[in-house]
């Protein structure tokens, strides 16, 4: 016996070294291609951004003429009008000519991958995303590298798992592994994008746990490769800050978690609302309607320069103090808006940097107010800044974790891990199951990547007493019932499945309603035959303790809609039918009850 079992512990640990080797080698080349990816896609990027906002307007407006002014404005800035729709005309002919997945904020299109596809991805679908979101950027669109990278990376991942014929739960691994190689490279922030691609799927507090350390592998290879070439060095440089613990300072970041959930609040409705309005109002081909979003956000820029790109160097200038208090607060509104026609319209991009644009902007608001208003505290406008960066996209991204680790990685601040979270955690709260990502599912339980799961354990844990009806009647069939009586009763009533009994009331056998009609064809037979010829002889059936998973599989079996239920300790002894129907309303009453915190037990006879 001992033996047995050391070959059993011997080959159950050489099959378990195999998968983790499986996976170390996964991970370590998703995150290699995910960082020479994220290489590719920031040069394209910095190309784009000088071919459109240099060498266009040089070849554009001559030298001699770059002096002339037009109502008092530069040329130049009469030009910046018209940029922004060039990019969305090319980037929509790219998006909606070869792959539509790649329009709007690609970690939606990642998510939804994940949740409703199996993992699967085109292939040709990040390569347009790159160019795409190159050229939406690049000619000033207001959108983030956070979209397109993870689309590169989780597409690449799923293209390659498709090629291994890996199914489809190793896939949706693979997928989030790309997402958080891509993410966790361009932003320097290795451990905050892999919790990122676990924790972005659902809106409640939860992780895809089994994904954590591909992801991990993944994002620190994929970082590794990146910074090889960039070079080391957080994205944002910060002064040196105190950790934050005095009541009256936690209190007012108690009071800027609200406001940044009330904002929050505003960009995600408005965000949501100009898309609605771009597709269903607007007698635009969807080819056109990128152009459209980048004109209204040209004229915009003409008045606020700001608002085009990502925004870093301005986010930057918030945290070194160089920004007025009035300008931000306009920024604020100016950047929901901006974003919203850039990538409302069909636009290419993320929507990562100008959340974190947006909750810089607020936040430095609301630290020079705090300031002017409590000159006593000690408050430094800068942690504001920062710490308004990270609340403000936990809240609208339902990523509290995640995104307090990833602003901590971008800008070395973990003096301020304690703020942050308090104003993640309110401004998480506050929102509630309102998300910028709109695939984004409430929770595991409401994925159909999980449904499966769910249900097994569901039905093992389940038994048939808890499905069956406590009124239940069930109609039998005397084995000597004549056939013309036999149809009658069949007839007039609801079951589909008959038990047939003998004198003593004993289980002999069932028959259907396909055995009647067999019968009921030839009327010859009808004077001749009783209920026990017409019956099935060898009937399956399931005792009141069997789990619905038991009862569920011999339904199949015996391709029946109902099976009958017999005392355990006497097979013969019918106590009730157990239909289909059962298993299916007390499935979905159980999956309620999870949803709601419910740990009651399931209604069934006692």
């Amino acid at each position: 016996m001992e033996i047995r079992l050391g070959k059993y512990r011997q080959s159950f640990s050489t099959v378990r070294m195999k998968s983790i080797g499986r996976w170390i080698f996964l991970g370590i080349t998703v995150g290699l291609v995910s960082g020479l990816g994220a290489i590719l896609f920031n040069f394209l990027l910095q190309s784009g951004n000088r071919f459109f906002m240099t060498d266009l307007v040089a070849f554009a407006i001559p030298e001699a003429y770059r002096a002339v002014r037009l109502l008092g404005f530069p040329l130049a800035q009469w030009l910046m009008i018209f940029i922004p729709a060039l990019g969305g005309l090319i980037s929509g002919f790219l998006v909606y000519r070869f792959a539509p997945e790649a329009e709007g904020h690609g970690t939606d299109a990642m998510i939804d991958s994940f949740h409703r596809k199996g993992g699967a991805v085109r292939p040709r679908v990040p390569l347009i995303k790159t160019i795409a979101s190159a050229v939406t950027i690049g000619s000033g669109g207001s959108a983030g590298k956070e979209g397109p990278i993870a689309q590169i990376g989780s597409g690449f991942a799923s293209v390659l798992a498709t090629v291994l014929k890996m199914d489809e739960p190793s896939r949706r691994l693979m997928l989030l592994a790309g997402a958080a190689g891509g993410i966790g490279a361009i932003f320097k922030a290795p451990l905050g994008a892999a919790l990122f691609a676990t924790e972005v799927l659902y809106r409640q507090p939860e992780f895809e746990f089994e994904g954590i350390i591909p992801c991990i592998l993944s994002s620190i290879v994929a970082f590794t490769v990146y910074t090889l070439y960039t070079g080391y060095g957080t994205i944002f440089s910060i002064p040196n800050l105190a950790p934050v613990t005095a009541p009256a300072e936690l209190l007012l970041y108690g009071i800027f978690g609200i406001l940044c959930a009330a904002v929050g609040y505003v960009y995600i409705r408005f965000f949501y609302g100009m898309r609605d309005f771009f597709a269903d109002r607007l007698r635009v081909s969807r080819i056109y309607r990128p152009a459209v979003g980048g004109l209204a956000l040209g004229i915009l820029a003409f008045f606020l320069p700001e608002v085009l790109g990502g925004g870093y160097d301005w986010i930057q200038s918030a945290i070194d103090g160089k920004m007025a208090m009035r300008l931000m607060v306009i920024l604020v509104f100016a950047k929901i808006a901006s974003t919203s026609l850039t990538i409302g319209s069909g636009g290419s991009g993320g929507v990562f940097a100008p959340s974190l644009f947006i909750g810089a902007m607020l936040g430095g608001f609301y630290g020079l107010l705090c300031t002017s208003i409590f000159p006593q505290l000690s408050l430094h406008p800068s942690a504001f800044v920062l710490v308004g960066m990270g609340g403000f996209f936990a809240g609208v991204a339902k990523v509290p974790i995640a995104s307090l680790i990833m602003v901590a990685e971008m800008t070395g601040g973990y003096s301020l891990i304690v703020p942050l979270m308090i104003v993640s955690t309110i401004s998480y709260l506050l929102l509630g199951d309102v998300s910028i990502y709109e695939k984004q599912v409430s929770a595991r339980i409401d994925s159909p990547a999980h449904l499966g799961d769910f249900a097994v354990d569901i039905l093992e844990h389940v038994t048939v007493k808890d499905a069956i009806p406590t009124d239940r009647e069930v109609e039998t069939i005397p084995e000597s019932c004549s056939f013309d009586t036999l149809l009658q009763r069949v007839v007039e009533s609801t079951q589909s499945n008959f038990p047939v009994v003998n004198a003593d009331g004993r289980l002999t056998g069932i028959l259907s309603i396909s055995d009647v009609r067999r019968v009921m064809l030839n009327k010859d037979l009808h004077n001749l035959v009783v209920a026990k010829d017409v019956a099935t002889g060898t009937v399956l059936t399931v005792t009141p303790v069997d789990d619905l998973k038991t009862a569920l599989r011999k339904m199949t079996k015996a391709e029946v809609r109902e099976l009958p239920v017999v005392d355990p300790e006497d097979p013969e002894r019918l106590i009730s039918m157990i239909s289909r129907k059962d298993i299916i309303r007390l499935y979905y009453e159980q999956i309620e009850k999870m949803k709601t915190g419910s740990t009651a037990s399931p209604a069934g006879p006692t």
